[in-house]
Formats: structure tokens, C-alpha cells, sequence
């Protein structure tokens, strides 16, 4: 009797399993060839996207870049790099122009002289090749009419700071330029090249010791 109540289960749990999964199966069936159909769809879409494909086939990474981004890179591009080197002076941030090309009158007079007379005039730094050029005579009054001779000769000279300290010291002093007495004398004399500052120099005529006073008439100009 237990044997057959046992058969008569197991034969029921069967029958109710096959009804359960019978009804099941063509809901599977239906869920299955959905997903094969979705999964065939996406390879398809991935075969014929051409921007995945170019991605794919670049091997590169695509980053995106923001509107934003893009004007400050614009920006940057337009403004120029800062120089933050520094400025070294050059030689010639040191040096003035050369007055080359210039020059003036230095003495256009007449004069007397008794023992010396002396002309101060000065060169501007940075000439290179001063030119001293005039002409002086030098005369005395007879009964009123000028009259000029070796009487009347007088000594002249071209002299620099020094040289005429010297001179006025009553020490022994050199000239960087004298010619003999004369009363009709031409010059034209190169004087020194100045350096950074400007240099000044003397036009000295002096008459001989016991001779009367003479009349000098003068005209001299320098060229840098």
C-alpha cells in the first residue's frame, strides 16, 4: 500500500513539472531569439558606424575638447611670449655720437697786445680729429697808418689745461703747438682726439719783453 501511495507522487510531481515547464518553454524560446537578435544588431552597428570604425582604426585617443577651451587656447596663441630677458648695454648705450662734421668760429677779432693775451675754447668729447685752422697779422700805429715788419712780429702757441698752469706759474711749461714770431702767419694744426669729456685748450699770443704793445687782427676756426 506504501509502495503505490509513493508511485502515485513521484507519477504526480512528473505530471505537474512537464504542465509547469511546457507552458514555459515558448516564453523562453520567444526571450532567447530576442537577445540573439539585439546582440546581432549591435554588431552590425559597430561594423558599419564609420566614426567608430575611424576611432578603431587610428589606435589613437580622441579627447574632447570645450568650446571654452578652445577660445583659451585662441587666446594664448594671439598674445606673445614675455621677454624676461635681461638687457645688457651694449657699447654703443656708452658712447655719445662723434660731433664728425661739425665745428664753429673760436676767435674772429682784432686786439692789442703788451706782454700775452690768451683765447679759451673747448672740443666736445668724442671728436676724433679736432682741425685748428686760421690766420693772424699783426701790426703797429706810425703816425697813424698800421704798419707791419718783423718789428711788429709776435709768438704764438696752441696750449692744454696743463701747459697753461704751467704758464701762468711762471713754471717751465711746453705748448702743443708754437711757430716762430711772425706778424703774417697761417696755421693749420691737428689737435688731440678728446675722449669721454669734453677738452679745452688755449690760443696764447705773446710779444717779446721790451717791446711796445701790438696790434693783432685774428680769424680761427676748428672742425671736428
Amino acid at each position: 500500500m506504501r509502495a503505490a501511495l509513493l508511485w502515485l507522487a513521484i507519477v504526480g510531481l512528473a505530471i505537474v513539472a512537464f504542465v509547469h515547464y511546457g507552458n514555459r518553454l515558448p516564453q523562453l524560446k520567444r526571450l532567447a531569439g530576442s537577445q540573439s537578435s539585439k546582440e546581432t544588431t549591435s554588431t552590425e552597428s559597430k561594423d558599419t558606424d564609420p566614426a567608430a570604425a575611424a576611432v578603431q582604426g587610428s589606435g589613437k585617443i580622441v579627447s574632447v575638447v570645450s568650446p571654452l577651451e578652445q577660445w583659451m587656447d585662441g587666446r594664448k596663441s594671439e598674445e606673445p611670449p614675455e621677454d624676461i630677458t635681461p638687457h645688457k648695454p651694449s657699447a654703443s648705450d656708452l658712447i655719445a655720437p662723434s660731433p664728425v662734421g661739425t665745428g664753429g668760429v673760436i676767435l674772429h677779432k682784432t686786439f692789442s697786445v703788451a706782454t700775452a693775451v690768451n683765447f679759451p675754447f673747448e672740443i666736445p668729447a668724442h671728436a676724433a680729429t679736432p682741425q685748428l685752422r686760421g690766420h693772424y697779422q699783426s701790426f703797429i700805429h706810425q703816425s697813424g697808418t698800421p704798419a707791419a715788419d718783423d718789428s711788429t712780429n709776435v709768438a704764438f702757441l696752441v696750449m692744454n689745461e696743463e701747459q697753461y698752469a704751467d704758464l701762468v706759474s711762471r713754471r717751465p711749461a711746453d705748448a702743443l703747438f708754437s711757430v716762430d714770431a711772425s706778424h703774417n702767419q697761417d696755421i693749420n694744426f691737428s689737435l688731440p682726439a678728446s675722449q669721454n669729456q669734453p677738452a679745452k685748450f688755449y690760443l696764447v699770443f705773446r710779444n717779446s719783453p721790451g717791446e711796445g704793445k701790438k696790434i693783432v687782427q685774428a680769424d680761427f676756426t676748428v672742425e671736428f
